[in-house]
């Protein structure tokens, strides 16, 4: 096939796909379908935690609680920090997307996802086991379905969609809890693997039918075909323009190394990155929450039962919250619902760890996880996202939004060392008392931080921050 002729293919196929854009209920079948992998996302990333001394039981052949087990979860918990240096290489895949189009990699990523979940159920030693893992850390962050809701909805439901369809799929993490309950007995716990069984026919089936349902993006479909059609001498002028652009942008921007010094150098985004890392590391607990339950079940103050409960009902608040935690956000302020949502992270997990060492009622239980977890993540999207971007100068933003996530992810590294370090000394069965004990003060001094040294950015207009602007 020429490369004439295969140009003339791909532009029937995307004249279309840019045809089957403008069917009436194209739109609707899209959502629906991003919804889904929306919910095979959340699914993956939770579906290790909510089995995880099942797990641990199972490949290091010993029982919970035990100086073994202890040893086992710290050692494990390690390891598997180092999987997420996969994360490293994640940004040079992403850019494939800009290039090849959007549509292969929300396949790619979903039905890579089912990959990761099936080896991991698949093995039955560390080795093989950690290698799912890698492969589910790598395909699971990439939310491809974000890029595709932005690209896809009119302007002024862009941002409505994307927290509907989050909520909708932090909530159904709660299946998981339903799959405890239906498939796992403790006295066998090697059947953590049927947990993974749904998920993984989900992702796969999904990925399979959004080769037919979903189409490319429309602003995708519309570059692509322009260039198509261009003449070579069109095109080579577009490339002499592009590059052009580029060297202009590249003039321009902002390295990571200057982003870095505007971080520190400036003294909002300083203490803004200082209250961050401090989040980042306050996450920690939301990586023991199964162990902290079993450790309730195995003192007796949570029945079997009630741990299911748990599992089920958290993510329904944790959800629910977290679009409410929106809507607070926008109405009161940054600062004002960064206090309020850590007060709904600090009560939360107080209560979570009482009931993890106490008889209480699971609905309460889960009810304080789950507004514990909502306060949390919702103020490290504000910090990461929301006051790092209303802080900064347009020229660098990007950049520095970048950067402020790499100093989270320091902070995440450090909470998993620590997590597991306490695992193997203090051992599993205080780690509602050890966790608890260590993160509240942290948020405490996070929030104390914010309210003193960061200024409130929800007025300020984005186009017209300086870089001496919060001085």
């Amino acid at each position: 096939m020429t490369q004439n002729e295969k140009e003339l293919r791909e532009i029937r196929r995307l004249e279309k796909a840019d045809a089957f854009h403008k069917h009436k209920h194209y739109f609707a079948i899209l959502i629906v379908v991003l919804t889904v992998v929306y919910i095979v996302d959340e699914l993956t990333s939770g579906v290790r935690g909510a089995v995880d001394s099942f797990t641990i039981c199972d490949l290091f052949n010993t029982t919970f609680g035990t100086p073994a087990y202890d040893k086992a979860a710290g050692t494990l918990g390690l390891v598997t920090t180092g999987c997420y240096l996969i994360y490293l290489i994640s940004p040079f895949y992403k850019s494939l997307a800009d290039k090849l189009g959007r549509k292969v990699f929300l396949i790619i990523n979903t039905i890579g996802m089912g990959v990761g979940m099936l080896v991991c159920i698949i093995s039955h030693n560390v080795v093989i086991y950690l290698i799912g893992v890698v492969i589910m850390t790598f395909f699971t962050p990439n939310d491809v379905q974000v890029i595709y809701i932005m690209e896809c909805a009119p302007k002024e439901h862009r941002a409505k969609l994307c927290s509907i369809t989050k909520g909708i799929a932090l909530i159904s993490v709660s299946l998981l809890g339903l799959f405890v309950k239906m498939f796992v007995n403790r006295e066998h716990p090697e059947t953590w693997r049927s947990v993974f069984i749904i998920p993984i026919i989900l992702a796969f089936v999904i990925g399979f039918l959004a080769i037919f349902f979903v189409k490319e993006t429309p602003i995708f479909t519309q570059r692509r075909l322009q260039y198509l059609r261009a003449s070579e001498e069109e095109r080579k002028a577009q490339a002499e323009a592009e590059k052009a652009e580029a060297e202009k942008e590249k003039k321009q921007s902002v390295s990571v190394f200057s982003a870095f010094k505007f971080i520190f150098k400036n003294p909002q985004t300083r203490a803004v990155a200082v209250v961050a890392i401090l989040f980042s590391f306050a996450t920690g607990y939301t990586g023991k929450y199964q162990n902290m339950i079993e450790a309730g079940v195995a003192r007796g103050a949570i029945s079997t039962a009630g741990s299911d409960l748990i599992l089920m009902f958290y993510p329904i608040i944790n959800g629910l919250l977290t679009l409410a935690a929106g809507f607070l956000i926008d109405a009161l302020g940054r600062k004002k619902a960064a206090l309020i949502l850590g007060l709904w992270t600090a009560v939360g997990l107080g209560v979570f760890a009482y009931g993890c060492m106490n008889p209480l009622d699971p609905y309460i239980t889960g009810f304080a996880y789950g507004f514990s977890i909502a306060g949390l993540w919702s103020i490290s999207d504000m910090l990461f996202f929301v006051i790092t971007s209303e802080s900064t100068p347009t020229e660098m933003r990007s950049t520095v939004v970048g950067s402020m996530q790499l100093l989270g992810m320091v902070g995440m590294g450090l909470n998993m060392v620590f997590n597991n370090v306490v695992t193997m000394i203090a051992g599993s069965m205080n780690l509602p008392v050890v966790l608890t004990v260590t993160y509240l003060p942290i948020v405490a001094i996070a929030l104390l931080i914010m309210m003193l040294k960061v200024k409130e950015t929800r007025d300020v207009d984005l186009d017209d921050i300086k870089v001496d602007e919060w001085r």
